[in-house]
């Protein structure tokens, strides 16, 4: 069982005799030669007496070191890459108490989002190229940027200097509170920083623009280049309306004098939570009225909620070390959809479908993608050992997300929203400025519920997988339950056991509790004709099997369910499907059976599961067949809602219509090719023409069936657009192309500056999704593989080259890949690896399995 947090026990490779407690760092950028120079004075804690000083510090060359005042011999200093440490050997024993150690060194800025790096970008209106600089240190790479103690339990205060062009906004954590004109510039140094934990600074400089608000004593900022800041006016009255939702929710005011909201256009595709200074991709906060879609604002929204949350849980209050980063995430991730939904109701967002930057991962309801890997053998609990840095960098996963995310939302509802929240301010009020463990969090809302929830959530979180629970009923008019291991494609998987927080209803009543402990348990008084569904809402991170008779009340019932147990009642049968616990009729059966409805969360379920088995069967014998049967599902709502919106549709509509566009183009709905290519004639001439919600899915059907000219058109609007969500559209319907020499010239754009690095690597996995052709796209990696992982930032170094893989449905691709890792890719890259190859062979065998049962369900004439 793990303890709760004590510093002198976290893991780590730092020695705990010596802790920092400030330090003040210098740095001057030289952007002609993509170099800075930097320097730092740390004051020091010693614990107990050393001989030596042990840090990180990773790709700098230390110049000087000094330590009270005394410079050291450059002999005493020493680097090690491998294990990215400093080590200073110093000439006497260092005595227990306060000291100070002074370094100088110089780094490099790269063009990935790992330490200092650049951006290249077009400035809106201008359109003339320019450079930025912007940061990215977690998991570990402050220690490139200044050699620091770059591990969590850590925390300090950091007092950040810079030298930038005169004609640059510099913005950090704090506040700036000196600016000077000197030689080459000016010097600007910031307010220092609470005690926290290094990966958490940011600098950011550029030619930018601001715009601001007050929420109390808060000043909030969106900073973005020149010309976009304005577009952040939905970011900003969105972060104005959360902050006042979190102070109250966490019982803890937000700490810092101001909030920057700071749009970069390149370098990572997420967003970063550095306390006082959020960085995000231009895409996850900008906001065009008159040319973004639904999609984009539901999108900006749900990051910002989570990023937010993470000023709380992660810099107010940040896990001990790697193993625990489901703390930070996991909890981000129900709080900022916890949020959205609270302030968005008509999002369905916990239905609603996430839409990963990575394409090699599948979309998917978010509990849904983590409960996909989760079944399989390469999965891990939430909370995993971590060793190495490059391990550190591989935690950030589903598992750590969204299984972190969906266990916590089944426990909230298990234990009461008033109780757990009340337990969460137990936790920031007894943690704040300071390091934890998931005990520390389990004893708050032990305290808070008077449950034993670490024993709860010690199934949950300490070992791999879930459960599905089995419903029959007896002839006593008895429910009988029993769990077993869901898996899918994992065969002898060790049984393991949960205590599952149950939540049941007899339709009509109210939903009731059992916490089922044993491997058995019993339901009484439930009507023999009555239909009974368990997990209300599809809150419970397990799957349910009904024997044929309660399945059959549940078809009955279905006019009578809300959307949410609907959309799980499809989701869990057609993961039975995929764990070939049923035929793939049972699912399709369930959907013939649903009312007619343009809900949709409903139709999203619908349309990923179609989208899925459509790439599977590419050159099948069923294949022509499934298309057409897949069409039917999906028309008569098409027609409903049609192309065009009306002033009464639901709100969900726009989105709901983009999705039915892209789907049915991509099943060779004739109607729709016409449709699609008849709004892109309009559009080149009158672009006002195509509604937002509508761009992204009409450009990609065109784009998919494209010929060379009409390449070269998207091409060319893609090059000229300053837009970051229109670029975005453009370069995604290039990579649709199905026709592999216009394939190839996608792919070629890849190893060009036209894209930011984070965006441009992403072009390759989506021809391999998107064109049918894994095999090209994979080709063309191979031979470019050094240059693509240049632009790789620190989170996706160890998945980019498995994930090629992903597409490929056949056995053989498994040992390609695991034979190109051995020569090829670092140690590091072992578990992504196997991820993949686990998921090759699902297909392979998914594949042959839906081929039969398809053909057998067309040819007795059901469909």
């Amino acid at each position: 069982m793990e303890k709760p947090f004590n510093f002198n026990e976290t893991p780590g490779r730092l020695p705990k005799e010596v802790v920092p407690t400030e330090y003040a760092i210098r740095i001057v950028p030289n952007v002609d030669n993509f170099t800075f120079a930097g320097s730092e004075t740390v004051k020091l804690n010693v614990r107990s007496p050393v001989y030596q000083l042990v840090l990180n510090a990773l790709e700098l060359k230390i110049e000087a070191a000094s330590v009270d005042g005394k410079e050291l011999p450059l002999s005493a200093i020493k680097t090690d890459n491998e294990k990215e440490l400093l080590t200073l050997t110093l000439p006497s024993e260092l005595a227990a108490g306060d000291h100070a150690l002074s370094l100088r060194f110089t780094g490099k800025i790269n063009q990935q989002g790992q330490g200092l790096f650049y951006m290249r970008y077009q400035e809106q209106g201008s359109g003339a190229r320019k450079v930025m600089l912007g940061t990215q240190f977690e998991a570990t790479d402050a220690r490139r940027f200044f050699p620091c103690w770059d591990e969590p339990a850590f925390r300090a205060r950091f007092q950040l200097t810079v030298v930038v062009p005169e004609n640059w906004l510099a913005v950090s954590n704090m506040p700036i509170e000196s600016e000077r004109k000197i030689a080459g510039g000016k010097e600007v140094g910031f307010a220092p920083t609470p005690p926290m934990s290094s990966y958490l600074n940011v600098f950011v400089a550029g030619e930018l623009d601001v715009i601001e608000s007050q929420v109390g004593p808060t000043q909030i900022r969106v900073v973005g280049t020149k010309g976009k800041a304005e577009l952040g006016r939905y970011a900003l009255e969105t972060t104005a309306e959360i902050l006042k939702y979190y102070n109250d929710y966490f019982g803890v005011p937000y700490p810092l004098p101001k909030l920057d909201q700071i749009a970069i256009p390149g370098g990572f595709g997420g967003a970063m939570e550095n306390w006082g200074g959020i960085t995000y991709y231009e895409s996850t906060l900008l906001f065009d009225p008159k040319n973004s879609s639904a999609e984009t604002k539901q999108n900006i929204h749900e990051v910002l909620a989570h990023e937010m949350a993470h000023m709380w849980f992660g810099d107010l209050v940040t896990m001990a070390w790697w193993d625990n980063l489901w703390l930070n995430e996991g909890f981000a991730s129900w709080m900022g959809s916890k949020c959205t939904a609270h302030f968005n109701p008509q999002w369905e967002v916990w239905l609603a479908r996430e839409l990963p930057r990575d394409p090699t991962r599948r979309t998917g309801i978010a509990k849904e993608a983590a409960m996909e890997g989760d079944a399989r053998s390469s999965t891990h609990p939430i909370q995993q050992r971590v060793a190495t840095e490059a391990e550190a960098n591989s935690a950030f996963d589903d598992i750590t997300y969204k299984k972190g995310q969906s266990f916590l939302r089944m426990l909230e509802s298990f234990l009461g929203e008033d109780v757990f929240r009340d337990g969460i301010q137990k936790y920031m009020a007894a943690h704040k400025y300071s390091n934890t463990t998931t005990a520390d969090l389990w004893s708050a809302l032990s305290d808070a519920s008077n449950n034993s929830v670490g024993e709860i959530a010690a199934g949950w979180t300490e070992q791999p997988g879930f459960p599905v629970v089995i419903v029959k009923r007896e002839a006593d008019g008895k429910v009988r339950l029993t769990q077993e291991r869901f898996t899918v494609n994992f065969k002898n998987a060790p049984p393991l056991l949960w205590q599952i927080p149950l939540t049941y209803s007899v339709l009509g009543e109210t939903p009731a509790t059992l916490l089922m402990t044993d491997k058995t348990a019993a339901l009484e008084n439930i009507p023999a004709d009555r239909a009974l569904k368990l997990n209300a809402n599809g809150a419970g991170n397990y799957r349910v099997e009904y024997d044929d008779s309660s399945w059959q009340l549940l078809l009955s019932a279905l006019p009578k369910l809300g959307v949410e147990d609907r959309v799980n009642l499809m989701s869990d049968a057609w993961a039975l499907v995929e764990a070939g616990r049923a035929p793939a009729s049972l699912y399709f059966g369930l959907v013939e059976k649903l009312p007619a409805a343009t809900d949709l969360a409903e139709r999203e379920q619908i349309i990923n599961v179609l989208d899925f088995v459509n790439g599977l069967l590419v050159g099948s014998s069923e294949h022509e067949k499934f298309q057409r049967y897949a069409r039917s599902l999906l028309r008569p709502t098409f027609e409903a809602i049609g192309w065009v919106s009306k002033p009464d549709e639901p709100k969900n509509a726009g989105m709901l219509r983009a999705s039915l566009i892209s789907a049915l183009g991509d099943l060779n709905d004739p109607e729709v090719l016409a449709g699609c290519r008849e709004r892109f004639e309009k559009y080149l001439a009158h672009p006002a023409s195509l509604p937002p919600d509508l761009r992204a899915p009409v450009l990609a059907v065109v784009g998919r069936y494209a010929d060379e000219k009409t390449w070269n058109k998207l091409h060319e609007l893609g090059l000229k657009t300053t837009s970051t969500e229109d670029k975005q559209n453009y370069y995604n319907a290039l990579a649709c192309a199905t026709d592999p020499k216009l394939m190839k010239k996608t792919l070629a754009i890849a190893l060009t500056d036209e894209l930011p690095t984070s965006r441009a690597i992403f072009l390759v996995s989506r021809v391999a999704r998107d064109s049918g052709h894994p095999d090209i796209a994979w080709e063309f990696a191979k031979g470019n593989m050094k240059a693509l992982l240049a632009k790789v930032d620190a989170a996706g170094a160890n998945r980019y080259a498995p994930s090629l893989f992903t597409f490929f449905s056949d056995d053989s691709r498994a040992d390609e890949l695991r034979n190109y890792a051995k020569k090829n890719l670092p140690q590091a890259t072992a578990s992504e690896v196997a991820k993949v190859v686990d998921e090759i062979q699902f297909r392979a065998e998914f594949r042959d399995r839906l081929v039969s049962q398809l053909s057998a369900l067309f040819s007795s004439g059901t469909k």
